[in-house]
């Protein structure tokens, strides 16, 4: 039988998508991309923000056409929507034969497909097989005040430290080089397990050999000097922090029941800088909060001048019901809302643009991705696949999946040309 996937969302729903497909697979399905052909049909959705569940219920809609009038018999909905919405969406969509939660899916399809697979990290590993993503803790108790995420995922919980290890191993057998370390909250691993997440870092560099581990959602208040050196002195561990601050302003972040304040996020800045002088940092900033002020915009564009990320996302808030901010008043305009955002991204353009231009000349290692038409594409320890910038490589001959020495030779707003280092 032949069994399609449409994953959408997160890199930790792409990983569970991974896993429901490896185990399929383990029984004797075989794979397709052709959503016409196919048996069975998972749609594999999030549910985080407003645009993502209507991105959800879109796609849900695109396949029941292939159930009603191709070859599919049975649809399957998984993830955070299925997940958050199940009840109602069972009497909107009729069409729908399995409805898989977040915690559920492992056992319901093993009663539909008779699936007794171990262990249970098998995967179908996505393009480009050289970088994939490890899934080291599920949910988050930080319960800020705009975020679905515990609603949908639950509390906080680390996956037993072997079996990530385990699962790392397995991933290197499969020709992995760049390991992306993923959960709600990765700075909280451990913690309810008596554990850490530097422990974890230096069990994996010494059960594997890795050349690249990238750590990602990192909490700005669990950011310590002793995770920074651990850092610092490995160079196996890409000097990349990615962490959501969300805003500077101390009114909007004590709101937004985020901590570390103002004081502790600036400082937490120049601690990575000093500690890390090669770091890049990636945060992301939500705009339009209820309660936001032009004062308080104006000290979030003094912040991303000052602090000069590498890398930055924007994104104006979403209302989410049954959360603390979605009753709140004084939520901006739309297009006030929407004025900020492009202000703070075009500040953010010019940061990025000039220090991509400051490469021109530099020696980097790159991870080569793909072979476009205009060349190689590739990417930095500065960037993750695909929230950053690429590094062009317009002549060369580079193995898929290979790490190469290339001198930075032109630069664009967020991307990179360079040429191989024979």
């Amino acid at each position: 039988m032949l069994v399609a996937l449409q994953n959408l969302g997160c890199s930790k729903n792409q990983v569970d998508g991974q896993q429901m497909l490896g185990h399929l697979v383990s029984e004797g399905f075989v794979v397709t991309t052709d959503f016409s052909v196919a048996d069975i049909i998972i749609v594999n959705t999030c549910a985080f923000i407003q645009e993502a569940t209507q991105e959800a219920i879109h796609e849900i809609l695109e396949m029941i056409v292939y159930k009603t009038e191709g070859k599919c018999k049975t649809l399957a909905v998984a993830g955070c929507f299925s997940q958050r919405f199940r009840d109602e969406a069972k009497k909107e969509f009729p069409e729908v034969d399995l409805w898989l939660g977040v915690d559920d899916w492992p056992r319901i399809l093993k009663q539909q497909f008779h699936i007794s697979v171990s262990p249970s990290y098998i995967r179908t590993l996505s393009q480009p097989l050289a970088t994939q993503y490890l899934k080291i803790a599920e949910g988050c108790s930080h319960r800020c005040s705009f975020c679905a995420i515990p609603l949908i995922r639950g509390s906080f919980k680390s996956r037993a430290k072997n079996d990530i290890l385990a699962e790392a191993r397995w991933l290197q057998t499969q020709g992995v080089k760049e390991c992306i370390l993923v959960s709600q909250d990765t700075s909280s691993y451990g913690a309810d397990i008596g554990s850490s997440l530097i422990d974890l870092l230096r069990d994996l560099l010494d059960s594997t050999s890795f050349p690249w581990i990238r750590i990602m959602y990192l909490h700005p208040q669990l950011v310590s000097d002793e995770f920074l050196h651990v850092v610092a002195q490995n160079p196996r561990i890409v000097p990349y922090f990615d962490i959501p601050l969300q805003h500077i302003s101390d009114d909007i972040l004590k709101s937004m029941k985020r901590r570390p304040l103002s004081k502790g996020v600036y400082s937490l800045i120049e601690r990575i800088r000093s500690i890390v002088p090669n770091a890049g940092i990636r945060t992301t900033f939500i705009v339009g909060y209820p309660g936001e002020t032009e004062k308080h915009f104006s000290e979030l564009l003094k912040f991303v001048e000052w602090a000069r990320f590498e890398r930055c996302g924007i994104f104006p808030f979403s209302r989410e019901k049954d959360t603390e901010a979605y009753s709140l008043k004084g939520k901006p305009k739309n297009n006030t809302v929407s004025a900020r955002c492009d202000e703070l991204m075009a500040l953010q353009s010019q940061i990025s643009s000039q220090i991509c231009s400051s490469r021109i000349g530099k020696n980097l290692d790159v991870i080569i991705d793909c072979q476009g038409d205009a060349g190689f594409e590739a990417r930095s320890k500065w960037d993750a696949p695909e929230v950053d910038g690429t590094v062009f490589i317009p002549q060369g001959n580079c193995p898929i999946g290979s790490i190469q020495r290339v001198t930075v030779t032109g630069s664009k707003e967020y991307d990179l040309v360079a040429k191989l280092i024979s």
